[in-house]
């Protein structure tokens, strides 16, 4: 289990996304559930590319370098996915599409002394979530007080991690899942690829969802689960003792004590070596009596760090 007071140096698992061209923008701004105008302000957003029916087919973290550029970091698994999908409407845009996963090293720095670490070794600081600051080539983003995503250009990385490995310790991508576990951000894998609405996985608690911004494709699916549905299932954190099976990947099905299926695992991590957490898109009147398929332990309900409103409070 990670400690308050060490600070941890995380390699992530992510594909990298590049918009560019005039067009950048306004192509992005009619595909995407987030306001694509907010980049523009050194900010960066949580956002879905959804089809038609509103199931998410790219969960991404957008962050815009220049006026006519934008980077979504995505799932590894998912870029030529996302390459397809947005390839089919760009064709008309002044914008082209780019695989840019080699150009940069995703690193995550966690703990404590993580706004230190990122002061000394990039001279930046960030005072927001969410907001991002250039050092060189690099673009760093602060998730949390103690947690940044960085984006290292690929031909400084040795310079740059001999700097950072002094000064943290090694971890791998399960700590940053638990993490993402723990502040209740979902993610989309290909085995989650067009399963989920964004309300499914709480995008709309996390600023991933504009319900003013206009257009998008799945729209109006999303728009109308918002303003006239009654949302009967979100994304809830639970915690579960560790057997002799492996970590339910995304997709798994949760039971009822009846057999069944009423949720679907997000997202699950290693806390420590006898206890798990994961994400799960439930049905909310199941979310106490709830099960791992081929598992007998009853799952356990953790908060997570923002309420899930009740139908009156979210439409």
């Amino acid at each position: 289990m990670p400690t308050k007071l060490t600070t941890y140096l995380i390699p992530l698992e992510q594909g990298l996304i590049e918009i560019k061209g005039p067009d950048s923008a306004k192509f992005l701004q009619g595909q995407v559930s987030c306001d694509v105008r907010e980049l523009a302000d050194k900010t960066t957003r949580l956002g879905a590319q959804c089809n038609i029916k509103g199931r998410m087919l790219l969960c991404f973290r957008a962050l815009q370098p220049e006026n006519e550029r934008i980077i979504l970091r995505v799932h590894t698994g998912l870029v030529a996915n996302g390459l397809a999908s947005l390839g089919k409407y760009i064709v008309f845009s002044k914008a082209k599409l780019a695989d840019v996963s080699q150009a940069y090293r995703c690193l995550g720095i966690a703990g404590a002394q993580a706004a230190e670490i990122i002061k000394n070794v990039f001279a930046v600081e960030i005072t927001q979530n969410d907001d991002w600051q250039a050092s060189g080539e690099h673009l760093i983003i602060r998730i949390a007080e103690d947690r940044y995503e960085c984006w290292i250009a690929a031909s400084q990385v040795d310079a740059i991690l001999s700097q950072l490995s002094a000064q943290t310790t090694p971890a791998n991508q399960n700590l940053w899942n638990l993490l993402n576990i723990q502040a209740g951000i979902g993610d989309i894998t290909p085995e989650t690829y067009e399963a989920f609405t964004p309300q499914a996985i709480n995008f709309q608690l996390v600023n991933g969802i504009n319900f003013r911004k206009g257009c998008y494709t799945g729209q109006e699916i999303v728009a109308r689960l918002h303003y006239r549905g009654t949302l009967k299932r979100h994304m809830y954190r639970f915690e579960f003792a560790l057997t002799d099976q492996a970590l339910p990947v995304p997709g798994s099905e949760l039971k009822n004590s009846e057999g069944k299926t009423v949720g679907e695992v997000i997202l699950a991590a290693h806390r420590d070596n006898q206890m798990a957490e994961l994400l799960a898109s439930v049905v909310d009147d199941e979310r106490v009596d709830i099960y791992l398929t081929n598992n007998p332990q009853k799952l356990s309900l953790l908060d997570l760090p923002y309420a899930i409103p009740t139908p009156t409070e979210e439409n």
